[in-house]
């Protein structure tokens, strides 16, 4: 009869047709197998009670405070004038330069010139006075032969007519290397010289008001550099 199934059935099926069943079959002997399979029977597992007597002592918890932040620092003490203070005048006085002497300030260095000049002498001046003409001065050989660096700062009496009426050392810086110390003199006929050529010098006069007025004014000389 299998044979008669096979012949009716099969064997008007295409290959696809067979291939399809066959996987079926396949497929169906696979599930029957699973539903089949002998399982056995889990395993029991005793319970292990882990819990013992032992006592566990737990310290009584102490309560913190976060201490106070200390006090601010006291505020200062405000000064309380007494009768003995004496009070300053904030206007304070000053002579004006009219009341200085050159001679008398700087005596002690080279300087010469006239200081007669009947205009008004003026110490800050509304129009200051303006170089015109330099004259460097004749450093000796002695100077040079022995490399003397200086510089020489030269206080100038300009009057009215913008001539130096006078001219007085006020400063003289001796350098070594890239340093320098104050000296007060230097020698050789350096200083002579210096106020030689200061006196030649000339300027616009400086002026108060409009009118031409005698005023000081400062220049430098660099010697060996």
């Amino acid at each position: 009869m299998i044979q008669r199934f096979v012949e009716i059935y099969l064997n008007d099926l295409d290959h696809a047709q067979r291939y399809m069943i066959a996987l079926i079959g396949s497929l169906m002997i696979i599930l029957a197998c699973f539903k089949l399979w002998p399982v056995s029977p889990p395993e029991k597992v005793e319970f292990q009670d882990f819990s013992s007597n032992e006592e566990i002592l737990i310290d009584n918890a102490i309560i913190t405070q976060q201490a106070d932040s200390p006090p601010p620092p006291p505020k200062p003490m405000v000064p309380v004038p007494v009768p003995n203070d004496e009070i300053i005048p904030e206007d304070i006085e000053f002579p004006d330069i009219e009341d200085f002497s050159p001679e008398e300030s700087l005596s002690e260095l080279p300087g010469r010139g006239e200081t007669s000049g009947k205009a008004q002498l003026v110490g800050d001046p509304q129009t200051d006075p303006m170089l015109l003409k330099i004259v460097e001065p004749t450093v000796p050989q002695a100077v040079k032969d022995r490399n003397i660096k200086a510089q020489i700062d030269v206080t100038f009496l300009v009057g009215a007519d913008g001539t130096v009426e006078d001219a007085f050392i006020s400063e003289i810086r001796l350098f070594e290397g890239d340093s320098y110390h104050v000296v007060e003199q230097i020698g050789y006929g350096l200083l002579e010289a210096t106020i030689e050529a200061a006196l030649k010098w000339r300027f616009t006069p400086a002026r108060q008001d409009g009118e031409p007025v005698r005023t000081y004014v400062e220049n430098s000389f660099n010697i060996g550099f």
